[in-house]
């Protein structure tokens, strides 16, 4: 009989620490799973915007990178578009006259910027949002990369438009890269007529 009690004693502390040892995982899993919430990411702006911009009168579109309006002839900032292909810069110009339509917010560049001239600025519809967003993203305009504080957020836009061959300026830039012939000029370099 004693042998039988010392048996079962024994089978019991055995027993004991799995018991134990799933109770605590319970407690720990229950209490993991309480109403804690997952942290998560700030969403981002599907659009640069600034709707509290100075607004200006637009006279009209002097070409694809300036515009007449009630404060002199002004430049974009943030970016730049070719002049050619010639098709590309008037697509562009026409571009920025829609939305530039009779009035545009504008927010100054960097207080010491690399572009020579106090006259260029970020350009936003008269809703405030970015025009210079609406021409990368449409493949019209290539990002300015040297300054500027959306640069980032137009080199991102740019780097979109080139690896999805979007706009005429992208579909002419990878004819250009494949060695096809194209009207595809890179700023600063000289070619052959």
């Amino acid at each position: 009989m004693k042998t039988f009690e010392l048996q079962s004693t024994a089978a019991i502390s055995r027993a004991k620490p799995a018991w134990l040892l799933a109770f605590l995982l319970l407690v720990l899993i229950t209490g993991c799973s309480s109403d804690a919430v997952a942290p998560t990411a700030a969403p981002r702006p599907a659009v640069l915007s600034c709707p509290n911009c100075e607004l200006v009168d637009v006279a009209g579109v002097v070409d694809a990178n300036t515009l007449s309006t009630s404060i002199g002839h002004i430049k974009m900032y943030g970016v730049y578009v070719l002049n050619e292909p010639a098709d590309c810069a008037t697509q562009a110009k026409e571009r920025l006259s829609n939305l530039a339509g009779r009035s545009i917010r504008i927010e100054p560049g960097p207080e010491v910027p690399v572009r020579i001239g106090s006259n260029h600025y970020y350009f936003y519809t008269a809703d405030g949002i970015s025009i210079e967003d609406s021409l990368i993203r449409d493949g019209l305009a290539l990002a300015w990369s040297q300054d500027g504080k959306h640069m980032g957020w137009f080199l991102f836009r740019e780097a979109a438009a080139k690896s999805g061959d979007i706009g005429c300026l992208w579909h002419d830039y990878q004819a250009f890269q494949r060695g096809e012939p194209n009207e595809f000029r890179i700023p600063g370099l000289t070619y052959r007529e």
